[in-house]
């Protein structure tokens, strides 16, 4: 859909002047002058109202079921909208698509009444078979729409997996506006419906672009206030308002610009120069700059997000739980924290963020900077004079761990390649790293791949073949949308996650999944927290509370502890 811009053209005509004019036709001597018509510049283009927001990266796609990453549900949120939304600001799930809901007594039974007149942006009705077409697309993988070559990774992490492992056994529409649920377990349907990830898009779309769907060259097809329009890659993307849309919109915004900008320093270069009119990601610097400037606003979202340092257990040496200690303990994470989040960064004891139900601190003290104690570690695991070298191990045809050696070197940290709102120096992050480790004799080399797209399809297929930094920012507020999504499914390697595997710990999240009571679940998800901390699973970081930088003439932009920022409530007046 192209915008409809007013185009006003004033042309006033300031006189027509006849001299010397009489009745009757002019003498010899008398002269007629031409009439004399001043123009003016025409008035220049009044263009739409538009919104620009500095991203930290390109989007990976736009295809809301088969991508993970904050930039591209960024985008597609905009436009995508699911059977649930979460309140503004807020971890509430409230009607979208969806006008009212009722469940059965065991909780196995979820029916849906849904919004009626609502269409596509490509004029297909939305109802209650669309709604069975996206969830059967996501949930069996014989579907002639669950192509295999796509990674449908939040489907199987908050709906428990595919085809006779997911928790949704059956979806039936039963009317035209009546969708009915039927679940093997107990689990937090709210919460799932709710995020962004499960947002409806055109089975007419879906179908006639097949895997081209959600690409640059087609986009989303949803039903929400603002279309898809372009996607120059690593340039912008364009969406425009909905003529159509079936919700109220409060802000003024008729158009919304993205443009990607890595680069920190740029980004905020350009909030100066007024090429962009947000961003989110501002330095601890960049925050600093702008403190007492009237010109700008600083914003903050709650710190529902925690940055880590995972371990690939394909490199043999980090099969030793104590090596992944020693590299724990010799990380000054406090000190990485202070340097590079500021007074906005919480040092992470637990996988959990503050707030999050099954978060405790006193149970989970989390890893001290003891680098004797790390240099102690690593001659127990038989390395008294440093790790350096390391080997990296096969995979086979079904995805399990080989004892074949295909890769012999130093170790490699991967540095992600933009920053995140759990990771707000990526490179310094890395560096200082790298430092620490190198104090106690473990050698690493700094590896970059440009690219955040190629980033993560390497750690979705298990390629990141030493440590990496990664993090996440929780999508529904529920503590098995934190650990349960990375862990729950545990009980046999998962490439995305390294291949690490604990039954145990699977065990433990896939049991709280389905109970009700908060103190029941909460010590279930200590329990985890503790064997993942014992065995040294994972390096936890910092919680983060990231700043966004809007000019002053911007207004109801309002922070969310998800990271789902809807623009329709923005309203720019320049």
């Amino acid at each position: 859909m192209k915008s409809l811009y007013k185009l006003v053209l004033v042309l006033l005509v300031l006189g027509l002047v006849l001299v010397g004019c009489q009745t009757g036709a002019p003498t010899e001597e008398e002269e007629t002058e031409e009439p004399v018509v001043e123009e003016t510049e025409p008035a220049e283009e009044e263009g739409p109202v538009t919104f620009v927001f500095g991203a930290q990266g390109d989007a990976v796609g736009l295809d809301t079921a088969i991508v993970t990453d904050g930039e591209s549900f960024r985008v597609a949120e905009q436009g995508c909208e699911g059977l649930l939304e979460f309140e503004q600001g807020t971890t509430n799930p409230i009607p979208a698509l969806a006008e009212s809901w009722e469940n059965s007594d065991d909780l196995l039974t979820w029916t849906f009444h849904l919004r009626e007149g609502v269409t596509f942006h490509d004029g297909t009705p939305f109802n209650a078979e669309a709604v069975v077409f996206n969830f059967n697309r996501w949930r069996s993988t014989s579907d002639p729409n669950h192509f295999p070559d796509q990674v449908f990774e939040y489907y199987e992490a908050m709906w428990g997996g595919f085809d006779d492992a997911s928790l949704i056994t059956n979806v039936e529409a039963t009317d035209d506006t009546t969708v009915v649920f039927t679940f093997s377990d107990v689990t937090t349907v709210l919460a799932n419906m709710a995020m962004p990830m499960f947002a409806l898009h055109s089975p007419t779309a879906v179908e006639t672009y097949g895997q081209d769907y959600g690409t640059p060259d087609v986009g989303y097809v949803c039903t929400g206030p603002y279309v898809f329009v372009e996607w120059v890659t690593g340039d912008h993307f364009t969406l425009e308002r909905n003529a159509e849309y079936w919700g109220e919109v409060t802000g003024n915004v008729e158009q919304i610009i993205i443009r990607p900008i890595v680069d920190p320093a740029a980004r905020f270069a350009a909030l100066q120069s007024g090429e962009i009119d947000a961003y989110f990601g501002a330095s601890v610097e960049d925050v600093a700059a702008v403190e007492g400037n009237a010109d700008f606003t600083v914003l903050r979202r709650p710190p529902l997000n925690n940055g880590y340092l995972a371990f690939n257990y394909r490199v043999q040496e980090l099969q030793d739980v104590n090596v992944r200690t020693a590299i724990a303990l010799a990380i000054n994470r406090e000190a990485i924290v202070d340097a590079f989040f500021g007074d906005a960064g919480l040092l992470a004891t637990q996988w959990l963020p503050v707030g999050v139900l099954g978060h405790d601190e006193g149970a989970l003290p989390g890893f001290a900077y003891d680098p004797d104690q790390a240099r102690q570690l690593l001659a127990d695991a038989g390395f008294a004079d440093g790790l350096n070298e390391v080997h990296v191990l096969g995979v086979d045809d079904q995805g399990n761990v080989t004892d074949e050696v295909v890769e012999t070197g130093v170790l490699k940290l991967y540095v992600m390649p933009v920053t995140r709102p759990y990771m707000p120096d990526s490179e310094g992050v890395a560096q200082a790293v790298a430092a620490d480790l190198a104090a106690v004799g473990i050698q690493t080399e700094l590896v970059s791949l440009g690219d955040w797209g190629v980033y993560l399809d390497d750690r979705s297929n298990g390629n990141l073949t030493g440590l990496y930094f990664l993090g996440w920012t929780g999508d529904n507020g529920d503590p098995d949308n934190f650990i349960g999504y990375f862990f729950a499914n545990a009980s046999t390697p998962l490439p995305r996650e390294g291949y690490y595997s604990d039954p145990e710990v699977a065990g433990l999240l896939t049991q709280a999944r389905s109970v009700v009571d908060p103190d029941e679940r909460a010590a279930l998800y200590v329990q985890a927290e503790q064997l993942l901390f014992e065995r040294a699973a994972r390096v936890w970081l910092a919680s983060n509370q990231p700043a966004a930088l809007v000019a002053s003439y911007v207004s109801g932009y309002i922070p969310s502890p998800l990271g789902t920022e809807l623009y329709k409530t923005v309203v720019v007046e320049r």
